[in-house]
């Protein structure tokens, strides 16, 4: 596990769950330069986008979200600079 997010405006795994589906698209994951897969699970509620050289894994709990984040050698040292961008985007989201 890269972050862990409490919620700010969901009230419940579920709905935290949509508000981060309907955010986390592959339009925002492009913002990185990256091209990505997004796929949902809607049973666990949990996303991942994968894409080259990175795979990101979000997992919502009841009330926080786990963030994990794995990068290619090349893209490692932008990490901090990229979690620190997501957890803004979901500290917004949910």
């Amino acid at each position: 596990m890269s972050l862990k997010v409490n919620y700010n405006k969901a009230s419940s795994q579920e709905e935290a769950y949509n508000l981060g589906k309907a955010a986390v698209t592959p339009e925002y994951v492009a913002k990185f330069n990256v091209k990505a897969d997004v796929t949902t699970d809607d049973g666990n509620f949990s996303m991942l986008a994968k894409g080259k050289g990175f795979e990101l894994k979000l997992k919502f709990e009841d009330s926080y979200c786990l963030v994990d984040l794995d990068l290619s050698f090349m893209l490692k040292p932008l990490k901090g600079k990229i979690l620190e961008t997501i957890e803004g985007k979901i500290k917004k989201t949910v």
